[in-house]
This record gives structure tokens, sequence and C-alpha cells, in this order.
């Protein structure tokens, strides 16, 4: 009788991430998630007694890189900013759409099931910066540096910086959690009108308005 394949907690972790995220706790079983490693359900139990205190390891667990616009701290402020924008957008949509299905598998088994406690977050929210707030700061400090060289008109880089970050998370919110559009709207066409605006501005100047 061959030896049962040795795999690494890393790997069993990410095999039921990957499960779970797919059919839900409910769906998922140790058995599925064995037969994407090769290996028996008894073999996961030793690295987690139960099914539950496997989904708790797993989506509990957050990712190593979670600081993606930590490039900006490269910048000096002097670059034109629409490319720079366009490379947040283009760097924080697919950071968020990889998380968004965990984080509502999280989010529906943690509201169903009682006495869990809250939501656990892939990161640990009581280590100060959080990742979300030191990617905000990132934007934020290019923000100040672009107003200051006169590549950016804003009167607040902070508040400027928030809305731009909403910006990006509504659009990941929007299109994947509510589906507000019937028919998914392009990343780039989506891009091309938030970057018009910040761009030229979206109000007309009144001496183009049609007199009443």
């Amino acid at each position: 009788m061959g030896r049962t394949p040795r795999v690494s907690r890393e790997e069993v972790l990410a095999a039921a991430r990957e499960t779970f995220v797919e059919r839900g706790f409910e769906g998922a079983t140790l058995a599925g998630i064995g037969a994407k490693l090769s290996v028996s359900p008894a073999a996961l139990l030793r690295h987690a007694p139960t099914k539950r205190d496997l989904f708790l390891a797993c989506m509990g667990s957050g990712e190593p890189d979670m600081a993606p616009l930590a490039f900006l701290e490269e910048l000096d402020g002097s670059e034109d900013p629409r490319p720079i924008l366009r490379r947040v957008s283009e760097t924080m949509v697919p950071f968020l759409e990889a998380r968004i299905r965990q984080i509502v598998a999280r989010w529906v088994y943690f509201k169903t099931i009682p006495g869990i406690g809250p939501v656990p977050l892939p990161f640990d929210p009581k280590a100060r910066p959080t990742p979300p707030q030191r990617n905000l700061r990132f934007l934020e400090d290019y923000m100040r540096r672009a107003a200051r060289r006169g590549r950016l008109s804003v009167a607040n880089p902070r508040a400027a910086a928030f809305a731009f970050f909403a910006t990006v998370h509504s659009f990941v919110f929007l299109q994947h959690v509510v589906e507000a559009l019937e028919k998914p709207m392009p990343l780039d066409e989506y891009l091309d009108t938030v970057l018009d605006v910040w761009t030229r501005g979206a109000f007309a100047p009144a001496s183009r308005r049609r007199k009443r």
C-alpha cells in the first residue's frame, strides 16, 4: 500500500479556500477538498479537526501582499496623473475581485451560523495601520505630492484620495456583489469616464449652459 502524499498546511488552506468559495460552506466537503490535493479527508484533519475549523483557518487567513499601491511611493508627483490613476484602478480592481467572493462567502457563513463572532477580515483589524489604511495613505501621499507639483488641483488630498478609492471599490461592489448592471461594464470604459471627469470635470461652464 502506497503512502499518503504529504501536503503542507499552506496547500491545504489554499485548496480549502478555493472549494469553500466555489461551493459555499454547506456544499464543500472534506472529500472534495482532499481531491484537489490527491489526499484523503483524514489527511486534512491533521491540519484542522473539523470542517468548521478548516473554514475558519482558511477564510480568516490573509494574503501576503496586501499593499498593491506601494508603487506610488516611488513617484515624486511630477508625473502625468492620468496614467497614474489609471494604474491605481487597474491594480486595485483585480486585487479586490480576487477577494470579493472570498469575503462574501465568509459573510454568508458567519451571518447564518450563530455564536461564531465577527466576520474575520483578510487582515488583522487590530494591527494599525490596516492594509486599507496603508493603501489609502499611499494614494493620499501621492496626491499631496502631485498637488504641490501643480499636476493635481485638489484642496484636500485626503478627501480626494478617499473619493477616488471609493470610486474603485464601488466599481467592484456594484459589478460583483449587487450586480447593478444587466450587462457588466468593461473596466476600460469605466476608467475612461472616471478619468475624463477627473480631468475636465462633469459640470459645464456657466457660459456654455443654455439660457432659459
